[in-house]
């Protein structure tokens, strides 16, 4: 079957993130825990700068907002956490987003996240393990500039 272009796009930001973040997962699943990554990354009118390991996103969040031209990593998280914990996360200017692990990986290697960004209510979703979800937040700096959220979990227990 063809993959679509989001489906090749968020595979690709998948993969490009995933270098930026290599923390090792191993210390943290034997403790019962699994890592959740945040990747905070600042979206821009004011140039057109693109880090290459956002190349998907930017395509991706230009259809929406064709204004957003640059796109830089702000800031890149890694932090363990156990099923049903909650871990708070620094972005940018004192914003913060908490993520909630709200059940382990299922038998399609699902985990149930609830994730509380800056300046909006509670996503609850369930997202595949090892691939990122894309939030793009209300939240603006100082300088204009539009946060997006990228959030991962990993290691995972379904099947592989």
């Amino acid at each position: 079957m063809p993959s679509s272009p989001l489906t090749r796009t968020l595979a690709g930001l998948a993969f490009g993130l995933t270098l930026l973040l290599t923390a090792p997962t191993a210390r943290a699943e034997e403790q019962g825990q699994v890592q959740i990554k945040v990747v905070a990354i600042l979206a821009t009118e004011r140039n057109k700068d693109v880090d290459p390991k956002l190349k998907g996103i930017a395509e991706e969040v230009r259809k929406r907002n064709p204004k957003l031209t640059g796109f830089r990593v702000a800031r890149a998280t890694c932090m363990p956490v156990a099923v049903g914990g909650s871990q708070a996360f620094d972005l940018v200017e004192g914003q913060k987003v908490t993520v909630a692990i709200k059940h382990a990986a299922d038998k399609d290697n699902r985990v149930g996240l609830a994730v509380k960004p800056p300046e909006a209510g509670e996503l609850v979703c369930s997202i595949a393990c090892g691939k990122f979800l894309p939030y793009v937040t209300r939240y603006q700096t100082k300088g204009k500039d539009r946060l997006i959220l990228a959030v991962m979990v990993e290691p995972c227990g379904g099947k592989k």
